[in-house]
């Protein structure tokens, strides 16, 4: 009887190692494998320059009145790219089979203009006055304005070399098919450039 008596006294000293026991099988999960835990992968930040809807459709017509958007970008020329192999910075796609590197120097390789900044930039590559006959033979532009319609396509560009006023326009305004700016074509585009923030080379 004493015996008996003791068997509950027994029990409680030792449920702590019982209760241990049974919460350690009871990680095991009735058998089954335990799945190791997963460690987050934050989503890679895309990079704000390289994100830009970069979809051509050259436009046809009057360019002018489709325009609803003009960014400007900086990035490496063909002699920047033997000095910084190693160390460039993002790429955007301006059409199939065409990309550039940004000017990782620039503090500013892309800039949107605002809507009285494009209005005045087309006045200036508009005017037949900012052009000379005479075509330069330099094929490095680092500066490119991308004209963008509502449907956020690349509807033209006009690229700029300031070194010695090459530039490329497609579609071509008036004037520019010479491919070269004048000397004052040159002067009043580096100023609203500068104007506007955007790193004139």
């Amino acid at each position: 009887m004493k015996a008996i008596v003791k068997l509950p006294v027994l029990a409680l000293a030792l449920s702590p190692f019982l209760t241990r026991c049974t919460n350690a099988s009871s990680h095991e999960n009735n058998g089954k494998p335990v799945t190791p835990a997963v460690k987050k992968v934050h989503p890679r930040k895309v990079d704000s320059l390289s994100s830009e809807p970069q979809i051509t459709h050259i436009a046809s017509g009057n360019l002018q009145s489709q325009i609803a958007r003009v960014v400007c970008y900086s990035y490496l020329d063909i002699e920047d790219y033997e000095e910084d192999t190693f160390t460039k910075a993002p790429s955007f796609q301006m059409m199939p089979g065409y990309s550039r590197y940004f000017w990782k120097y620039d503090p500013h390789p892309k800039v949107v203009l605002t809507r009285k900044q494009w209005h005045k930039l087309l006045a200036i590559v508009s005017a037949p006055a900012t052009y000379k006959p005479i075509e330069s033979r330099c094929l490095s532009p680092r500066n490119c304005f991308c004209f963008y319609n509502k449907r956020k396509e690349i509807i033209g560009y006009y690229q700029v070399c300031f070194e010695n006023g090459r530039l490329i326009s497609v579609p071509n305004f008036k004037g520019s098919e010479s491919g070269t700016l004048s000397e004052s074509g040159t002067k009043r585009l580096r100023k609203f450039c500068l104007s506007a923030g955007i790193t004139c080379r």
